[in-house]
């Protein structure tokens, strides 16, 4: 896992918008999608290191990065536009699970919660209720209630989008002072034994990695405290031959834990 160091990448995108849309056939997608880079151009200049990236399902992986990759593994900022849909199409769900992977470690490397994932509703109808707590709230009604694909086009609601596009713009900018480190696709996986030739790999899930469950061990128990004088101390092969998991804490049969380093 040590790849998972450095902050940036040199072929990182500033931020990538990661959607389930029909790209040929949405007309709003790529138009969001330019106002978003005019708008950061305009504010932090027309530099490269600026520039983002529009999922595009017809263009595929990089075939040099192989089948496992996704932009989400070196973003700076991951956008994603909320429908139905997305929580439905693997492939989206994959750059959702991998960039939350990577704040995770973040998390886990600096103590703190970076906002660098950034959720927009582009179309509420059949999304959950409840909002995830990185979802963008801006006080305009039409994307509070429908969401921010029907403001695009409309020229009646040319002020609420404006608003609701500095302030995605804005959460970018935020979330790339904070990126996550990048991730390579060989950090999905991590070897139980790097030692051991022949060992599983084992998928690294975001809800194991932290808080991995440790099995006690069953090892041999042997006395640790002087015996009193009234009697003779118990030979070790005269002892009671385990630990128990569920002894008694005044037992002194407690169990040793063992993590995967073991």
């Amino acid at each position: 896992m040590e790849r998972m160091t450095a902050h940036r990448s040199p072929d990182a995108p500033y931020y990538y918008i990661s959607h389930a849309l029909p790209v040929p056939s949405d007309p709003w997608l790529r138009a969001f999608h330019t106002d978003v880079q005019t708008e950061m151009h305009r504010r932090l200049g027309p530099g490269p290191g600026h520039s983002g990236l529009l999922s595009d399902p017809c263009r595929g992986h990089a075939a040099a990065e192989g089948p496992d990759w996704t932009p989400a593994m070196r973003c700076r900022t991951l956008l994603v536009l909320l429908t139905e849909r997305y929580y439905k199409e693997p492939r989206t769900l994959r750059d959702l699970e991998v960039f939350r992977r990577r704040l995770l470690w973040g998390q886990h490397q600096t103590g703190e919660r970076s906002p660098a994932l950034v959720l927009v509703p582009w179309n509420t109808k059949g999304l959950p209720p409840r909002k995830e707590p990185d979802t963008l709230a801006v006080p305009v009604g039409d994307y509070t209630r429908s969401g921010l694909g029907g403001l695009v086009g409309a020229p009646q609601a040319r002020g609420g989008y404006l608003k609701v596009l500095r302030a995605v713009v804005e959460r970018i900018v935020t979330g790339a002072r904070h990126s996550p480190p990048v991730m390579t696709p060989e950090d999905l996986y991590f070897t139980v034994s790097p030692s051991v030739s022949g060992m599983p790999r084992i998928p690294l899930s975001a809800g194991k990695f932290l808080d991995r469950q440790f099995a006690p061990v069953r090892v041999p128990w042997q006395p640790t405290h002087a015996a009193p004088p009234s009697r003779p101390a118990e030979a070790w092969w005269e002892a009671a031959p385990h630990r128990s998991w569920f002894s008694a804490p005044e037992s002194d049969e407690r169990p040793i834990l063992r993590g995967p380093h073991s």
